[in-house]
């Protein structure tokens, strides 16, 4: 049977969702499709020559890998303008104030380094009061690795903060300035996969040697570690750590919480991870995010006045992720609509892409959600009483604190009279074993979310 190259694509854009940004994914890849398959090419439909210029620089390797697993054979790939795109007498413009970015060198990784992106460097970092420490930290660690007392360095911070792009840009570094030979940088979802792989293959040892005779190892968003029963991956993650850390190794590690606030981490792990230096990255200043956003926008060749800036940086306060992921939104609109970013254009783009962001979730608004779904009192909550329904309850409420707030373990106890972080840990163990159990539990806490 012929392969149909609409339908291959979508399955392709089904894996690529998982592995990027919602707000990437929404702004550059939903007004794609499959144009044409062929045995050694596959086509790629866009909305105009701007939209495929962006994808062949920045996710060209990425739908190479997915083309790749889908087909079972290497492509190539072209882009086609889409016809009803096309201007009927003149090509495409660009927006203004756009400069075409350089191709992509195309050269491959160094193995262990596949994973990094070329954009996550030192030079692209905007260094601010809320996370000048983390960066001067891992300046440290590239200078001297492991000969520092910054061994293991741990950054950690909430999500879209900067730990991803100040580990890679670790490795990078390193690379460049060959203050090491070896690096090896994985997420711990892939440390867990590959060692789960070498037991089923029985091939435990190669598995250890890969780990173990490396220069520096970084292993990003070390916090998967504790979902599910992981022990066996723990305990190997802990003799690899010892074997590298008494031989003079460098290892760097993100979370997005402090290790002692790991539920599930076994305190051995949680000690030797104090053994360095706890980097912590808070959300940006308004300062920062005027920074980040100029840098942003100058990188991908848009024009922004500062009052737009200013704008932007008033209305996204969270993280770095969402404030590039809004000039992403209004680069893909002045391509798609031709026209100036003005205030206003900024100001619609942001209500239809960052609704998320209009309303504050906090400990009380998950409360008053958990009750209701379970047809509770929110007082019953705090209350002493042991019954079966609300102790349920209360520790889900913990459990949806602890991942949607970010607030400490110590203020959410206390915030459900006056329980100690003990139990909110205990609390979340017992959701999580919840989850594994029954992965559908997951979609009742989606709909108690959607509901606060």
């Amino acid at each position: 049977m012929a392969e149909d190259p609409i339908v291959v694509w979508s399955q392709c854009l089904d894996i690529i969702k998982e592995m990027i940004p919602r707000q990437t994914y929404e702004t550059w890849f939903t007004k794609t499709r499959g144009g044409s398959i062929s045995q050694d090419v596959f086509t790629i439909q866009v909305p105009n020559q701007f939209f495929a210029d962006w994808l062949e620089e920045h996710y060209i390797e990425r739908i190479r890998q997915v083309l790749l697993r889908q087909l079972g054979r290497e492509v190539m790939i072209t882009f086609g303008i889409k016809e009803e795109s096309k201007p009927p007498a003149q090509p495409p413009t660009r927006p203004t104030g756009y400069v075409a970015p350089p191709r992509p060198s195309g050269q491959k990784k160094p193995v262990g380094l596949e994973n990094l992106y070329d954009d996550y460097t030192f030079d692209n970092f905007v260094v601010g009061d809320g996370n000048q420490l983390a960066h001067a930290a891992s300046l440290a660690v590239v200078d001297s690795p492991g000969k520092s007392t910054f061994n293991p360095l741990v950054i950690y911070g909430g999500v879209g903060l900067g730990k991803t792009h100040l580990a890679q840009a670790i490795a990078q570094q390193s690379i460049r300035q060959g203050t090491v030979e070896r690096i090896r940088y994985v997420s711990s979802e892939q440390f867990t996969q590959e060692f789960i792989h070498s037991i089923q293959e029985k091939k435990t040892k190669e598995f250890d040697q890969t780990y173990r005779n490396v220069d520096m190892l970084i292993v990003d968003d070390i916090q998967f570690f504790c979902r599910g029963n992981r022990d066996r991956t723990q305990e190997v993650f802990f003799y690899t750590f010892d074997a590298l850390r008494q031989n003079g190794k460098q290892i760097v590690l993100t979370s997005d919480r402090i290790p002692q606030e790991l539920s599930g981490l076994e305190e051995r792990l949680i000690s030797r991870f104090n053994w360095g230096l706890l980097a912590d990255i808070r959300p940006p200043d308004y300062e920062t995010r005027v920074a980040i956003l100029q840098k942003k926008a100058e990188k991908d060749g848009l024009s922004i006045n500062t009052e737009v800036i200013s704008f932007i940086a008033d209305q996204i306060t969270s993280n770095i992720r969402e404030l590039e992921g809004a000039v992403l939104s209004l680069l893909a609109h002045a391509s798609l609509y031709r026209c100036d970013i003005t205030t206003e254009v900024a100001r619609e783009v942001l209500r239809k892409s960052f609704k998320r962001q209009q309303k504050e979730i906090g400990i009380e608004e998950l409360q008053e959600a958990v009750a209701k779904h379970y047809g509770l009192s929110v007082e019953l909550l705090s209350a002493k009483t042991r019954r079966a329904e609300v102790a349920q309850a209360r520790q889900i409420a913990m459990y949806m604190c602890r991942q949607v707030t970010r607030e400490a373990l110590k203020k959410i106890g206390s915030r459900f009279g006056g329980r100690d972080h003990t139990t909110v840990i205990h609390a979340c163990q017992a959701v999580e074993e919840m989850i594994d159990r029954d992965p559908s539990f997951q979609g009742v806490l989606d709909q108690i979310l959607k509901s606060a």
